[in-house]
């Protein structure tokens, strides 16, 4: 498991820069309704998780007295902190840590953040688990992720499109599965949208440093999926895909007081 990690914590260091300068990732709408989950009020200590370049902590700073940015990729980190500088936040900081086993005390964060990162974590009930308890009592995790399907074909051919395009991601869950392991941490989902992401397909691959030899190999593939499945995740123009198509789950999950 801890090669794992250190591989994607490679990964992930080594896309830095992509990361940092993508705008579905710094300022989608995905990204405001996070932040809308996250209100109302102000924060004493939240917590983002697999925090990247830092895009929602950054978006945190006026939210809480102190903001802590977590991640397993150093590079990540390293830019997280020296965009921070630059935007004169001095209520953030950025520290490693893993999702499964978080470096902090319980009943520590009032609020808990983690967005478009849990399918590349290898055990979700344990970051669930980690996250109810450093919340204290009445505290509130948003997260958001990639969601699969309800139905098996559709969730299998995305799955294995997501693979091949990043050997890092692990699995995503459906609707009804999150629902089901946040409860079994004893969070209590209150509300919960799904959120449509268009993403351009040559620029979403290469973000993830798929190789730019292998492209056209994946684009025939997809296209020899069946006319549903084209029309659920591919938008086509002229033979060629444009844009992947899939959704993503916004949820709001709260710790019950004592």
């Amino acid at each position: 498991m801890k090669e794992l990690a250190n591989v994607t914590a490679t990964h992930f260091s080594d896309l830095t820069e992509a990361y940092a300068t993508s705008p579905g990732h710094a300022r989608d709408g995905d990204l405001d309704l996070v932040m809308a989950f996250s209100s109302p009020g102000l924060y004493e200590f939240a917590l983002d998780i697999a925090t990247g370049p830092g895009h929602t902590a950054f978006r945190l700073a006026s939210r809480a007295a102190m903001v802590i940015g977590l991640d397993i990729a150093d590079g990540m980190l390293a830019k997280a902190r020296e965009l921070a500088r630059e935007r004169e936040l001095p209520n953030l900081s950025f520290q490693y840590g893993d999702a499964t086993a978080l470096p902090f005390g319980d009943k520590t964060f009032d609020l808990v953040t983690c967005r478009i990162a849990p399918h590349h974590f290898h055990d979700i009930p344990a970051f669930l688990s980690e996250v109810a308890r450093v919340l204290k009592n009445n505290g509130r995790l948003v997260l958001e992720d990639s969601m699969a399907p309800e139905d098996p074909q559709a969730a299998s051919f995305l799955h294995d499109l997501e693979q091949r395009r990043d050997p890092t991601h692990v699995r995503s869950l459906s609707h009804s599965q999150w629902l089901a392991a946040c409860d079994a941490a004893g969070l209590v989902v209150t509300r919960d949208i799904v959120f449509p992401k268009r993403r351009p397909f040559r620029q979403w691959l290469a973000r993830s440093g798929f190789p730019a030899d292998q492209v056209a190999s994946l684009e025939s593939d997809l296209l020899a999926a069946s006319a549903p499945l084209q029309e659920q995740f591919l938008e086509v123009e002229a033979d060629k895909i444009v844009a992947l198509k899939d959704d993503k789950l916004i949820l709001r999950a709260d710790k019950p007081p004592e």
